[in-house]
């Protein structure tokens, strides 16, 4: 009974996380495809199920990515399938034509990943088995409708019961990301330099952090493509864009990141240096709480210092000017940006 503990309480956590929901859409989507396949009395129904299996991700603008994708990458193959299959019947040897040709959508889709799919489907089309009473062109015709059946199905199935919605998931993503600066330019507060990790641990949360900032990018592109799903098809403003979010996340990190280095400066109880890291700190913490729609950020504390030590001969840490600067007016940007959002939002 000991032994199975541990099993029993990871089921408990998967079901009360909630882990379960994206197993479940995954699911119904499977039976659903295979349903209006069977429906509509099409051969190898199970086509449909496989674009499903291989589009269908936990968020609607994941899923929207992937089946675009995978719609335009399957058409180009389709139709190189398709001359594969003419050539053929002029009588190229069958073997080098089929090799040729995927060996040539295979460096096309390298160097283009959104027909990455399209060697893939042109393999398919040239070496299907025939279909009695189908022809190679009914074969490919087939195909397309049974993956777009599979799309269609995973892009309805993901827009009624997203596990999660992507444009929520990022915000709280780049808050989570400021939050950590936050706390870790408050540490100074409690004893200087001494109160910040040593640099080797610096180090690997900074790598940890460039590795949630590339997450928060892709992330960033789903919720974009959610947004312009429910604008039918316009433009996301660059103003009111994830991705713009995104690069300015980035660019706070570097900031915060440079005043950081400079902070492990300070010289022991200097209070001009220990006001900076609080400003900074209480100026990143207050973004993150507006990336969670908690309201406007203060920045005016961060604004003062920020003019005080670009004054010339003003400041005895005339070594935080950059960086606290730069740190402001990309604060600055990204307020902007999150009202904008706000508006946008708050208008639809």
């Amino acid at each position: 009974m000991m032994r199975m503990a541990p099993a029993l309480q990871r089921i408990g956590g998967f079901w009360r996380e909630g882990r379960w929901r994206a197993g479940a859409q995954l699911a119904a989507a499977v039976a659903l495809a295979w349903v209006v396949a069977v429906a509509m009395r099409l051969p190898e129904s199970f086509w449909a199920v496989m674009s499903v299996l291989i589009v269908m991700r936990p968020s609607a603008g994941g899923t929207l990515g992937a089946g675009w994708e995978r719609l335009r990458g399957t058409a180009a193959g389709a139709l190189c399938g398709l001359a594969g299959v003419y050539l053929q019947h002029l009588g190229a040897p069958v073997h080098a034509t089929t090799l040729a040709t995927v060996i040539l959508l295979a460096f096309a889709g390298d160097a283009l990943p959104g027909f990455r799919s399209a060697p893939v489907a042109a393999l398919l089309i040239l070496s299907a088995s025939a279909i009695p009473g189908h022809s190679a062109l009914d074969v490919a015709l087939l195909r397309m409708l049974q993956i777009g059946i599979g799309v269609g199905v995973a892009l309805a199935v993901a827009l009624v019961a997203s596990e999660y919605r992507a444009g929520p998931r990022f915000d709280a993503g780049c808050a989570a990301l400021l939050r950590g600066m936050a706390r870790r330019l408050t540490a100074l507060d409690s004893g200087g330099a001494a109160g910040l990790p040593a640099e080797s641990e610096a180090e690997r949360v900074n790598a940890a952090a460039r590795a949630a900032l590339a997450r928060l990018a892709v992330l960033a592109g789903s919720a974009d493509l959610e947004a312009r799903w429910r604008r039918r098809g316009a433009a996301v403003p660059a103003a009111q864009s994830c991705r713009s979010k995104a690069r300015l996340a980035a660019r706070i990190f570097q900031d915060a990141a440079m005043l950081e280095r400079m902070l492990r400066r300070t010289p022991a109880g200097d209070a001009a240096w220990q006001d900076t890291a609080r400003a900074a700190a209480a100026a990143l913490a207050a973004m993150a709480d507006a990336l969670d729609g908690q309201g406007t950020p203060d920045l005016a504390k961060l604004a003062q210092l920020a003019r005080r030590h670009e004054a010339p001969g003003a400041s005895p840490a005339l070594l935080l000017a950059a960086p606290v600067c730069l740190l402001f007016e990309d604060l600055q940007r990204m307020q902007r940006c999150v009202a904008a959002a706000a508006s946008a939002a708050s208008a639809a």
